[in-house]
This record gives C-alpha cells, structure tokens and sequence, in this order.
C-alpha cells in the first residue's frame, strides 16, 4: 500500500511544471524592481547638510541641531514604513497573479519544494483534491479586497504618522520654550512665542501611492 501511495505522489509531482503569470502592466515601475528604497548605510542616519535659521539666537543653535536630528530621524522611519508597505503589496499582487496562472492552468498544487517536503509526510491514500472554482470574477474580487485591505493599512499608517509628527512638535516645543527661559532669552513668567521656523513640524503626506492591481 505504501508503495501505491508513493507512486501516486510521484505521479502527481510529474504533472508539476513552473507557470509564470502574465507580465504585469506597470511592472517595471514597482519598487521591487526600481529598488529606490532606503537601505540601511545608503540613506544617512542624520541630517547632511542642517540649515540654520536666520536670525535664530546663537544660544539656541545647539538646541535647533539637536532637534533636527530627531526631526530626520522621524522622517527616516516614516520613509521605511511607507516602503514596506509597498513592497507588502507588490508582493501580494503578484501572489495574487501567480495563483490565477496555476489555477488557469489547472495546477491546484505550486510546482515547489514545499509542495514536495509537503509529501514526503502523507501516509494516507490520497483523495483527489476539489478546488473551488476560479473564474475571472474570483481573480478580480481577489484584487479589489487586496485593493481595500492596503487601502485600509495605509490610512491608519498616514493617521499615527501624523500623531507621531504631532507629539514629536508639542514635545520640542516644550522643550525650546524651557531652554528659552534658562538661557534668559524670555521672561521666565511668560509663554515665549515659538517661530515655525525654528521648530517646524515633520510633514507628512498621503500622495505617495501603492502599486496599481490593474493588470
């Protein structure tokens, strides 16, 4: 019996073959293949070139260095999120493509070595699989809730990307109202009037956009 089981596991990975999806529109354009992306020791972990603002107390330039550094660093992390979630959606898209192609083909297991480590622990007779069917309208319903699940991932990211930014800008605040009053730049007593300028605020934008589903 064990023998006729292994034969038929043989049997199955000779109708195995590699399937490449259909090129996708766009392709060449995706980060994955632009590999424009920030990597660790290409994309410095400071600020080069920090400009000072003018008419900015001589005192207070230290403290405006320091702060910009965590202003890049925040910038930085933001970057690299963003990144990734569009290298995570590239990367289900073409899952999504590569599934279509072996189902089309009617190819119901991945031609794999998972699929043959998956084999050599069946010890059971094996019953022909029944897939559900796969049409075009499965592949595109596929798409468009790939679609709205990054749709939904990218806005809850730009939402804490701007209360990180926010938090960051109250807290430097604070800080350069205090350093003010100890280097005697302001009455102690009073609430200093903080340029934008001198502490801005980390922008942070929502008109990046995530790969095209449209093949």
């Amino acid at each position: 019996m064990y023998i006729d089981l292994r034969k038929q596991i043989q049997q199955r990975h000779n109708s195995l073959h590699p399937i490449e999806p259909r090129p996708l529109k766009g392709l060449e354009d995706y980060l994955m293949n632009r590999r424009t992306y920030s990597l660790q020791g290409k994309t410095p972990l400071e600020p080069p070139n920090i400009i000072i603002p003018p008419l900015l107390p001589a005192p207070m330039k230290e403290t405006f260095v320091e702060q910009e550094k965590e202003r890049h660093r925040l910038k930085l992390k933001h970057i690299v999120e963003k990144e990734k979630l569009v290298l995570s959606k590239e990367q289900e898209i073409l899952r999504v493509h590569c599934k279509a192609a072996q189902m089309q083909a009617n190819q119901p297991q991945p031609f794999s070595v998972c699929t043959i480590l998956k084999d050599e622990e069946v010890y059971n007779p094996v019953t022909p699989e029944h897939e559900e069917r796969y049409n075009n309208r499965s592949f595109f319903k596929e798409l468009k809730d790939l679609d709205d699940k990054w749709d939904k991932i990218k806005e809850a990211m730009i939402i804490r990307h701007t209360n990180e930014s926010e938090s960051l800008h109250a807290v430097q605040k604070m800080d350069w109202g205090w350093k003010l009053k100890e280097l005697a730049l302001c009455d102690y007593k009073a609430t200093p009037e903080i340029e934008e300028l001198h502490v801005p605020m980390v922008d942070v934008s929502d008109e990046y956009t995530t790969p095209s589903i449209k093949n």
